[in-house]
């Protein structure tokens, strides 16, 4: 067998960090190492090496017996006898033996090896040789096929043995005195003397004290040029052993040592592809993962499937039912996005007729309600789960350009005809109007503060007017009657007016008891509705203002204009945005702010749209251009462009994706890697009015040769080819159905 072969570190070079380098001082460690390995050596066979001349002939004739009777080594008879010489290199092992039943195995005596003998001899490598060496030990006898170990223990001794012979020159050491040692005079006429070694228990101590001795006296590069030399003199099965060995007892399972409260902040600092590795280590971690509801529920706002503030809600609310969904939510959710960003996915397409006119002015898709609203005067409600229409909501006398959706089934509607309405969609019916604009309702926003939630609304009357929700846990709320408020001051719902802009309130946006308000004047303001009065008047931008963002856990104002330009305005400190003065007024006195604390800048077209997520603010324009932003220092993310130029109608985005419309056009975005996805998806749309998504369906209100239509694609299941045959025939009739539905 090749020598490599046997043993496959032999034909290594000592690694660098296993060398003994010039200057390390480690002769006398080495030597301290051979003077104990012959010490305990000596004392611990003076006994059993006394033996054979304290018994005479006698000793012999037992010592044959026994090994007769133990079959444990075969002597051979050298017919010439040993022949000293001077000039013949020595090698020196264990002998192939196997030990017997009392421990004792038998070991040859040191002899002279002519060069010319063949076979393959244990690795040697370079340890350093000593400049002198008092004693060499007596070694244990070599085969002439290598070094082989047997016996418990065996595999150490071989070691120790074989380091202690190659530290001494093994292949170039002393040559044999021609005087026969005292304590080693064999029987005449027998080459292999047996000589009874003591038992398992001294041989554990004496190689104990060897490694003890080795490894506190030599240095550390001489200890690990040692170790080295000894691992590379084990064969490929000893090798394995002693790998497996190594790696188990290297595995430690620190989860389960630490408490819970620590193993789960830990696990709360990795991303979903570490977690899903760690799943896949044991019992114990799988267990810990899976049963716990909290870590699935922050992965649900790292990954981007949830906001903080619903995360912060379903926290006040959790409950154990919720929290058992909050993994398979998880999970699906996950799944709902490797389609998102697969090119070749398809999802199921729903085409739903929509308004009689053309033009979509409001878009809600919240819990399972899809809510649209339009100059036609009303409102078509689809249900999302069964992708029908559900019903019509009708009683306005002008266009609906202002819609919001609150929980519970109620919608609240702002309409040209200067009223406000509150719905209930479960009854159909319209439950509240309220009066007291005196032009077109342009806007509102439902804000919650201290448990009650309040409806603000900006006009082109040039106020915001505050009213109360009407709860539908109220003991006087009846969903089959509506009550009608002609005046303000007739209403109970009513709160106030807040009255500063100079021209048309464009855009409202507000959290908690704070609301911002955007105006055609150019200027923002920033009201307090617990107390009813302004706290700042916000200027710097230079034409109207289209969309603002109340950014409440930054503190921050953020605002679009037709001036190119977005603002940033810290509320927190007030003063970093520029000069403020104080505008006296007698009814409203308030902070005037000269300046933002930054200024956006890459749009060459009026700003018209504003979106902010956890991880991203981004901007659409007229120019055909979305902008993203670092929420954080407002660095620049990404830049996508429209590739026919035209305005951006709508978008919507989270963390994960970014989905736009414009004239004949639509695009999906992977916001992870910054890819264009789809844009054939709704490719037969002339304009795409308005667009919003969850992790699992998108609505999209367009239009298509003059008439409006809602498009519901689900990217939890695939088209079929039916839908897409259906799709590719230019020639099929549509016919509108009962419920709204193509046919």
């Amino acid at each position: 067998m090749d020598q490599f072969s046997r043993y496959p570190l032999s034909g290594i070079p000592v690694p660098f960090q296993y060398q003994i380098r010039n200057g390390d001082d480690s002769d006398a460690g080495v030597l301290r190492l051979m003077n104990k390995f012959n010490t305990e050596e000596n004392g611990g066979h003076a006994k059993k090496r006394s033996a054979p001349n304290a018994g005479g002939a006698d000793f012999d004739v037992k010592r044959a017996r026994m090994v007769e009777r133990s079959g444990l080594l075969s002597c051979q008879r050298d017919e010439g006898g040993p022949t000293p010489l001077f000039d013949i290199p020595f090698r020196f092992g264990l002998e192939s033996g196997v030990s017997g039943a009392d421990g004792s195995v038998s070991v040859c005596e040191r002899r002279a090896v002519d060069d010319t003998r063949g076979g393959a001899t244990a690795p040697q490598h370079g340890f350093q040789q000593l400049s002198s060496v008092n004693r060499v030990s007596s070694p244990v006898c070599s085969e002439d096929e290598g070094l082989v170990v047997s016996g418990a223990g065996g595999a150490a001794a071989a070691a120790a043995a074989a380091a202690a012979s190659t530290a001494a020159g093994s292949d170039e050491g002393l040559p044999l005195s021609p005087v026969a040692s005292p304590g080693r005079t064999p029987s005449e006429g027998v080459a292999c003397a047996v000589i009874a070694e003591p038992r398992r228990s001294l041989q554990q101590d004496c190689l104990n004290a060897v490694a003890i001795t080795a490894h506190s006296q030599l240095s550390p590069a001489a200890y690990k040029n040692l170790i080295f030399q000894l691992i590379s003199r084990l064969n490929r099965s000893e090798l394995s052993d002693l790998g497996t060995l190594v790696k188990d007892n290297l595995k430690r399972d620190f989860l389960s040592f630490l408490p819970a409260e620590i193993a789960v902040k830990i696990l709360t600092n990795l991303d979903f592809e570490d977690i899903s590795k760690c799943l896949a280590v044991n019992r114990t971690w799988n267990r810990l993962i899976n049963n716990t509801p909290y870590l699935w529920r922050r992965l649900m706002v790292v990954e981007g499937f949830m906001s903080k503030d619903e995360y912060q809600k379903q926290c006040d609310v959790s409950k154990e039912d919720v929290d058992s969904a909050f993994r398979q939510k998880f999970l699906e959710n996950r799944s709902n996005l490797k389609s998102w960003y697969s090119s070749e996915f398809k999802p199921h397409r729903t085409t739903l007729k929509g308004h009689s006119t053309s033009i979509v002015t409001c878009l809600q898709f919240e819990d399972d309600y899809i809510i649209t609203g339009a100059d036609d005067k009303v409102m078509r409600i689809y249900d999302a789960k069964t992708e029908e229409f559900v019903t019509q909501l009708s009683g306005h006398d002008g266009g609906v350009w202002a819609l919001k959706y609150d929980k519970e089934g109620v919608v609240v509607s702002g309409s040209t005809d200067r009223s406000v309405r509150v719905w209930n969609i479960k009854k159909g019916k319209c439950t509240h109007l309220f009066r007291g604009h005196t032009s077109t309702v342009r806007c509102l926003d439902i804000v919650e503060h201290q448990g009650i939630k309040y409806i603000v609304t900006g006009s082109r009357d040039y106020t915001l007017r505050v009213w109360k929700l009407p709860s539908c846990r109220n003991e006087n709320y009846n969903p089959d009657v509506c009550e009608v408020f002609n005046t303000t001051e007739s209403n109970p719902y009513f709160v106030g007016v807040l009255r500063g802009h100079m021209d048309p309130v464009r855009t409202v946006s507000g959290h908690g008891n704070i609301v911002i308000s955007g105006s055609y004047d150019h200027n923002l303001m920033i009201w307090d509705i617990a107390q009813m009065k302004c706290l700042y008047v916000l200027t710097g931008h230079t034409d109207r203002i289209y969309c603002t963002v109340y950014d409440h856990e930054r503190k921050r104002c953020i605002s679009a204009s037709m001036d190119w330009t977005i603002r940033v305005w810290d509320l927190e400190n007030i003063h970093k945005n520029g000069p403020c003065s104080m505008v006296n007024s007698f009814t409203n006195p308030c902070v005037k702010v000269a300046g933002s604390v930054l200024t956006l800048q890459g749009h060459t077209a009026l700003v018209g749209l504003l979106r902010l997520s956890n991880k991203f603010l981004v901007s659409a324009a007229a120019d055909g251009s979305l902008r993203g932003w670092d929420p954080d220092d407002f660095s620049r993310k990404f830049a996508y462009h429209h590739t026919n130029l035209s305005a951006i109608t709508t978008f919507d985005v989270n963390d994960n994706v970014l989905v736009s419309g414009s004239e004949g056009q639509f695009n999906i975005y992977n916001l992870r890697t910054g890819r264009l996805v789809h844009s054939d998806l709704l490719s037969d749309a002339d304009q795409i009015w308005l667009v919003k998504f969850n992790n699992r369906k998108l609505v999209a209100a367009v239009e298509k040769a003059g008439k409006s239509y809602v498009e519901i694609l689900d990217f939890s299941r695939s088209a079929t080819t039916e839908d897409e045959t259906r799709r590719s025939d230019q020639d099929v009739s549509v016919v509108s159905s009962q419920d709204g539905s193509i046919r």
